[in-house]
């Protein structure tokens, strides 16, 4: 899956409003996996760099401003409470203000989880340089009028689409992330613009994806992931699911046996696999493969669909009643 997700997404991550950090750490999951290809021009990066700071500049002093008081009338200090609740305020203002301390410090020295985790993505990235061509090619774009852009001095989302449109490989489709109206429609800034998806089609022979945020995209393409944790279990499971040889389903189950939690859905799939899959049903009695569904019907049983439970016991020939507690998995 080809990905490109603009400057504004990731500087929304240092904003009051921004998404949780899990939404990149599953981004990260999934480079490593290698479910994606993230696009990023150099251009994005050097624009992320010198946009970041205004960014946090922005939500620290809406943060600063921040002050915890409350007026009494004056009949209320009568009140046994009223000391209690002073001296509470007053210590309220002090964490906030080495709140503010602390993360002034980390902001300063780049330090902040969403700068490591950031960084880590950009390693992970396919960077497309600004040849002189790509230059030359946006400097056009820009002065025929051409979107994306605002149109006004700068030509960096021109430079961001010529770089997909040369480095994106064709007959590949583009999942694109955008939260500004640079690549929306004028219509419906939710739809991806017309003339930008025309030329995609005509240029790459294939399509465009197009999202406001990013839990948008994992919604509709990864709903099955709500922590990054999800992305390795969802490998591990695919990977057994395909399965071709005996030794394969060996090494599969070796690894899925590593694994502490899995949803009622994936313990669903799991035991499909088995029942679907003959490289790993026809071996479902070798003492490893017998031991993980084993353990997967004794913590689970009262988790999946009596179906499914059936399916399990007939696989393992096994009538055992489940009534074992804190089974180690």
């Amino acid at each position: 899956m080809n990905l490109f997700i603009d400057t504004n997404i990731f500087l929304d991550f240092y904003h009051l409003s921004g998404a949780d950090i899990e939404e990149l750490h599953k981004l990260t999951a999934l480079l490593e996996e290698g479910k994606i290809k993230l696009f990023m021009p150099q251009q994005l990066c050097e624009e992320f760099q010198r946009n970041r700071d205004n960014k946090i500049k922005d939500a620290m002093s809406e943060f600063k401003k921040a002050s915890f008081k409350i007026s009494f009338p004056a009949f209320s200090k009568l009140y046994p409470h009223y000391n209690e609740l002073q001296e509470l305020l007053k210590l309220a203002n002090k964490k906030h203000a080495e709140l503010y301390k602390n993360a002034m410090t980390d902001i300063n020295s780049k330090a902040l989880k969403a700068d490591e985790v950031i960084t880590e993505l950009f390693s992970k990235a396919h960077i497309i340089e600004t040849s002189n061509e790509i230059f030359s090619l946006a400097i056009n774009r820009f002065r025929i009028g051409n979107p994306p852009g605002k149109k006004k001095v700068t030509i960096g989302d021109e430079i961001n689409w010529e770089c997909l449109l040369k480095e994106v490989p064709e007959k590949e489709d583009l999942y694109l992330v955008a939260r500004d109206n640079d690549y929306s429609s004028p219509m419906d800034t939710d739809k991806f613009n017309a003339y930008l998806h025309h030329e995609w089609k005509k240029t790459k022979h294939s399509d465009v994806m197009f999202y406001k945020t990013l839990p948008d995209f994992f919604k509709e393409n990864y709903p099955e992931i709500k922590l990054a944790s999800d992305v390795k279990k969802s490998s591990l499971i695919e990977s057994l699911a395909k399965s071709g040889t005996f030794a394969s389903t060996h090494l599969a189950i070796s690894k899925l046996s590593l694994i502490d939690n899995f949803s009622p859905d994936q313990v669903e799939q799991l035991i499909d696999i088995a029942e679907i899959n003959n490289q790993v049903g026809w071996i479902i009695g070798d003492s490893d493969v017998k031991d993980f569904y084993k353990k997967l019907k004794i913590k689970y049983f009262d988790q999946i669909s009596a179906e499914s439970l059936d399916s399990l016991n007939t696989l393992l020939d096994d009538d055992e009643p489940e009534t074992y507690e804190d089974v180690p998995f």
